[in-house]
């Protein structure tokens, strides 16, 4: 006679599933100890971590056996713990900003309004905190803070998974197209020497992303635009990159940004649209889980399908090359001129 593991019933993977609420909890507050760059020169006790880190020790080691539960750290038999490889990805410039901020208030409180935001049709972010999240971000510079460091760390993955799978070698001239703070721009300046870039955005955006330019000593290889994209972008550029922009749009707003590049575009050229597709129905699917995302923080935003992302570029122009798979649920797709 044996005993199941109670996974194996319905009810024990619901359980699991909702579970997963404490499962990001701990990993956030790992993120947020820095536990991961605490341990990344070596194996430590729970007293030299707990020290190192300003802990209560018997408080870290309950976080500890679950964190080694879920495979980002390891308990030897000598009673020290190990940073795990996927655990590594904990660490100050990688994942750990997103995780803090997936357990901070602001990236969690929403979620308990998701149910009445989905019986009206309201926003969830706007029911907890009573205004649209950029207007809460403007207003909380912690907050702000929070988010940009969050979406800076992911952005460094995805440039470093950029560089991999496209080939600059031809170009010479470069758009971000809605750059924000300037982490994508700034990272493929330094990764492509030849390259010239344009940061584009919205006036105030613009300036203050300059000083972290001429921080990391590119400000003279990168001109600076202040404007809106649903109006004109930067002409005559070889490649303009649209990174999480088009499911912020509906499709008729979406179409006339990806046309504005396709206007703008030196002969030849191509833009560089970077989004998730979500898979159909019945797949475990992370860009599924970013749509819901999108439904309680923004409300209008979503992500598409690639049958829907191809109608898109068709619209404005564009003909869907490739879909290439960048860091996590992202994929880069690559639209030139339709003949």
């Amino acid at each position: 006679m044996s005993i199941r593991d109670g996974r194996d019933t319905p009810e024990g993977r619901l359980m699991e599933l909702l579970g997963g609420r404490w499962v990001a909890a701990a990993v956030s507050a790992a993120a947020d100890l820095c536990l991961a760059d605490h341990l990344i020169d070596g194996p430590k006790s729970t007293d030299e971590l707990a020290r190192v880190a300003g802990c209560h020790g018997p408080s870290l080691q309950r976080l500890l056996a679950v964190l080694a539960g879920e495979g980002i750290v390891e308990h030897d038999p000598a009673g020290t713990w190990e940073l795990t490889e996927m655990g590594a990805g904990l660490r100050s410039g990688r994942l750990r900003e997103l995780a803090v901020m997936v357990g901070s208030d602001y990236g969690w409180r929403c979620w308990t309004e998701l149910a009445d935001a989905i019986r009206t049709g309201s926003v969830a972010f706007e029911r907890s905190f009573g205004r649209p999240a950029f207007e809460h971000l403007d207003a909380n510079p912690r907050d702000e803070a929070i988010y940009h460091s969050a979406v800076d760390a992911f952005t460094r993955l995805e440039v470093a998974a950029l560089a991999s799978c496209w080939d600059f070698a031809g170009a010479t001239s470069i758009v971000d197209v809605g750059g924000g703070h300037g982490t994508l721009l700034i990272e493929i300046l330094r990764s492509q020497p030849h390259l010239r870039g344009i940061h584009f955005d919205r006036p105030t955006v613009v300036e203050r992303a300059r000083p972290l330019f001429s921080e990391a000593g590119l400000e003279e290889r990168c001109d600076f635009v202040g404007g809106d994209f649903f109006d004109a972008v930067p002409q005559g550029a070889d490649i303009y990159v649209v990174r999480h922009i088009v499911h912020n749009w509906p499709d008729d707003e979406a179409i006339t940004l990806l046309k504005k590049c396709v206007q703008a575009l030196k002969p030849g050229g191509v833009v560089l649209v970077i989004e998730g597709l979500v898979l159909p129905p019945n797949h475990r699917d992370l860009t599924r889980l970013l749509d819901l995302e999108m439904l309680a923080f923004y409300g209008h935003a979503r992500e598409r399908s690639k049958p829907e992302m191809r109608r898109l570029f068709r619209a404005a122009g564009l003909r869907l090359e490739s879909a290439e798979r960048l860091a996590g649920a992202s994929r880069l797709l690559v639209g030139r001129v339709a003949s």
